[in-house]
């Protein structure tokens, strides 16, 4: 750093711990050694074993902290702006005890060792400084603070779409990112027609330029208010054409970009179609690049989606089509794809009436699908588990109603056996009402008349299982995983090598088919080369599958018992005045024959092993419903309407505890933007 660099450097030097100590003029010394130092998103500052040859100042951008053992990474937090780095290192000559990697571009100011030991010699008052510094931060490791995991996140929206759509999708989007997480959101209007968004808003724009972005040092993130322009609900709008950042100011951009994150947590950068120098740099940097097309705009889809796959990690781009998805869309550039229910009429309505929200008013589907997009991309989706249990499932649609009517969303579901069913239904947009009339139809008499039809030569299963297929198939029909309204996955065995299978491709009906399928009492059913079996056998209530599809917030409903709990056996009282049969059998009867027939003790061992490996097994659940179903039986499916109601009475218990975990339910935004009326500029 020259000296005519350093009074510009001072300030942000006097704010770090390491130095905030050191006088003016060892302050000054230590300026003098600082090396400026660039890397690019993904690169790794130093690694574990490394020798310490220099101690990092970040200046601009983010870190991941990572410690490695046994082979395996583990980011233990990360860092930013402000922060040093390898400090420990230089000052006792022990090799590196982490890896650093960059999570986006990024600026240092580098103090190497040989000079950092150099000034310790002429100005031992540094190290005792230092030395101090260093013990206290030891001692706080040692009591395992606190460390941030999460960081700011840069998105970026491209749209192959009309006017109309893209101004709805990226401004909704912008909104619900802030209403679903009620983190501080920034909206970056890159488009050719910066400001459109705002006005859509009832919010006059203030258009920035190449001249007004020059006379604002990017080191200093609290500039950027002069800028950006507030909206009621509190989101933040920033109208800036690419064109401001093409010229002389390129160079810049990256330092830009991480000068947005260090002022917001949530960057949604709404970019215009085409891709400059400006565009494909955002992209590159971004930490997720949504690509959005409809089938108007299938040439210019694909072309973006070209250069997308040249200059973006495809592992970070995600891919959302407005309207009915088919075959013929291929979103090939990710696994990571959505659709979006959408139709013409949307944009048709905004611009007769220039509302963007009776826009999405009278398409609830639409507003729904982009409240859980943006749970997704801002972590906090509420993943629900419904676990095994016969005709005790009846209780997971009474937790479905407690959740309909305390809004509680659910952005994915799981299940395991009669869990599977249920979770299936409410992935098919069925609503709370409609399972429970479903669930009532299905009583004993309904059990009688069709599933003993089913009687099959009883090789590998008392039942062929093709009448709960048809009944399946009434509702499903040929939907497929990704026809499911909400991301859905259920859990079956192999029988024949004991694994877990976790379904989330092909024909839903056959899946739940093959989780349903108790042993002995229902055939294997053979799916992908697999003999498939009741998915309780290995996994009674699926929050592994529900953790791996991604959900931040994990609900479980558990209703195994110890296998004493439904031993009917010994819930009997002893014998009664007038005796019944049953009492005279007790007391005539040998000893031989009092004991558990093959029946019971083929269910009494399901029932141990199901309840060990639930308890076993429910560590990862965030909130864990346990219920106390005693007074039913497993097969009492006549029953339904008490046990709907048993759910959702604990459901209600556990609300407060639920609400808590999302943050759509806090009340510090400035105003709710869940009023559907446009708010006054």
């Amino acid at each position: 750093m020259t000296p005519e660099e350093i009074p510009i450097w001072a300030p942000f030097l006097k704010r770090i711990p390491l130095f905030s100590g050191l006088s003016a003029g060892d302050l000054w010394r230590i300026a003098l050694c600082l090396q400026p130092l660039s890397l690019p998103k993904g690169s790794t500052l130093f690694s574990q074993g490394d020798d310490p040859d220099a101690l990092y100042i970040v200046t601009s951008g983010q870190v991941n902290v990572i410690n490695t053992a046994k082979g395996m990474e583990t980011v233990s937090a990360v860092v930013g702006r402000g922060e040093t780095l390898g400090e420990a290192g230089v000052l006792t000559g022990e090799a590196r005890t982490t890896t650093i990697r960059l999570v986006t571009t990024c600026e240092f100011l580098k103090l190497p060792r040989v000079d950092f030991e150099e000034i310790l010699r002429d100005n031992p008052t540094i190290l005792l400084h230092l030395s101090r510094l260093l013990v206290n931060r030891l001692r706080e490791s040692h009591r395992g603070p606190e460390r941030r995991l999460d960081r700011p996140q840069l998105i970026a929206v491209n749209a192959a779409l009309g006017k109309g759509d893209r101004i709805l999708f990226t401004l909704h989007l912008a909104l619900q990112l802030l209403e679903q997480t009620r983190r501080r959101t920034l909206l970056v209007d890159m488009n050719p027609d910066a400001g459109a968004i705002a006005r859509a808003l009832g919010v006059k724009p203030v258009i920035a330029t190449e001249q007004a972005l020059r006379e604002i040092n990017f080191r200093e993130p609290a500039r950027l208010r002069t800028l950006a322009q507030q909206h009621p609900s509190g989101l933040e709008i920033f109208n800036l054409p690419a064109s401001a950042l093409a010229g002389r100011l390129y160079s810049g951009i990256y330092l830009f970009l991480n000068f947005l994150r260090d002022t917001h947590d949530l960057v949604l950068v709404g970019l215009g179609g085409e891709l400059g120098d400006v565009e494909k740099s955002v992209l590159t940097e971004a930490d997720t690049a949504l690509l959005a097309g409809a089938g108007s705009n299938r040439p210019q889809f694909r072309q973006l989606e070209a250069e997308l796959l040249s200059i973006a990690d495809p592992k970070k781009v995600q891919c959302l089509w407005l309207g009915e998805h088919d075959a013929e869309e291929g979103l090939t550039i990710s696994r990571q794809s959505q659709a979006i229910p959408w139709s013409e009429g949307i944009a048709e309505r905004f611009e007769l009436s220039g509302s963007p929200f009776e826009a999405l008013d009278i398409h609830p589907k639409a507003r729904r699908a982009m409240e859980r997009l943006a749970r997704r991309l801002g972590k906090v989706q509420l993943g629900l588990a419904f676990g095994t249990g016969a005709a005790l499932g009846h209780f997971h649609v009474g937790v479905l109603k407690a959740f309909k009517k305390e809004g509680i969303p659910i952005d994915l579901i799981s299940g395991t056996s009669i869990g599977a069913l249920m979770a299936g239904f409410y992935a098919l947009g069925l609503e709370p009402e409609e399972m429970e009339e479903i669930a009532v139809g299905v009583d004993r008499g309904w059990v009688y008349e069709n599933l003993f039809w089913d009687l099959t030569l009883p090789r590998s299963g008392l039942f062929a299982g093709q009448t709960l297929l048809r009944f399946l198939r009434s509702y499903f029909g040929t939907r497929e995983f990704s026809d499911m309204e909400i991301p859905f996955r259920c859990v079956a065995a192999d029988i024949e090598t004991g694994e877990e299978v976790v379904l989330k491709e092909g024909r839903v009906a056959e899946a739940i088919r093959a989780s349903c399928g108790l042993p002995l009492v229902f055939a294997p059913i053979r799916l992908a080369g697999r003999y498939l079996v009741d998915g309780g056998l290995v996994a009674p209530v699926p929050t592994k599958a529900l953790s791996e599809m991604g959900a931040d917030i994990l609900v479980a409903v558990n209703l195994t018992m110890p296998a004493g709990d439904r031993n009917d056996r010994r819930r009997k009282a002893g014998p009664s005045l007038p005796m019944g049969l049953e009492s005279l059998k007790e007391l005539t009867l040998p000893d031989a024959l009092k004991a558990p027939n093959m029946v019971q003790v083929f269910f009494q061992m399901i029932y141990t092993m199901e309840y060990e490996i639930a308890r076993a097994t429910m560590a990862p659940a965030h909130v864990l419903m346990h219920p106390d179903l005693k007074g039913f039986r497993w097969t009492e499916l006549h029953r339904a309407r008490e046990l709907i109601r048993a759910g959702e009475l604990m459901a209600e218990q556990y609300v407060p505890q639920i609400k808590a975990l999302i943050p759509y339910f806090s009340n510090y935004c400035q105003m709710p933007v869940r009023l559907s009326s446009p708010w006054s500029p």
